[in-house]
């Protein structure tokens, strides 16, 4: 064993041979207790950002439903996504994903709360129209 390289775990420090090496995402050496902890991390992390980009497309799609909104379909997906997106960042049990969101807070509500204005707005619209449409007059003469 003249030839076996000894390197640390850049996290814990633990001699690992050539055999025992693993690498994280962003090519760390890491034994193997450390890598499955930097995994589940890397996974917490895509998770809050998945909330954060779910905010964002909340309030884009809430504005494209005023010009392009086949079947409602644009709007009823805005009014999911900002409903997921104001319950995930303020729920209990999720602080291991909304941890790494944290300076993203106030913009997640915000694009959230303004995405379920403009789609109330759109359906107070949508019913105001359709009363219109279906308003009958009948003309005598």
């Amino acid at each position: 064993m003249q030839g076996m390289q000894q390197v640390a775990c850049n996290f814990c420090g633990t001699g690992l041979t050539q055999d025992q090496v693993l690498y994280t995402a962003d090519a760390r050496i890491a034994c193997a207790q450390c890598n499955a902890k930097v995994d589940l991390v890397v996974g917490d992390m895509r998770v809050g950002h998945n909330i954060r980009n779910t905010a964002y497309y909340a309030i884009i799609s809430a504005a494209i439903s005023f010009v392009f909104n086949p079947l409602f379909l644009v709007t009823v997906s805005s009014m999911i996504s900002a409903i997921y997106a104001l319950t995930s960042v303020n729920r209990r049990g999720d602080e291991r994903f909304t941890q790494h969101i944290q300076g993203d807070k106030p913009a997640i509500l915000i694009c959230s709360i303004l995405a379920i204005v403009i789609n109330a707005i759109i359906i107070l619209l949508i019913i105001v129209a359709l009363s219109a449409v279906s308003e009958t007059r009948t003309y005598r003469y």
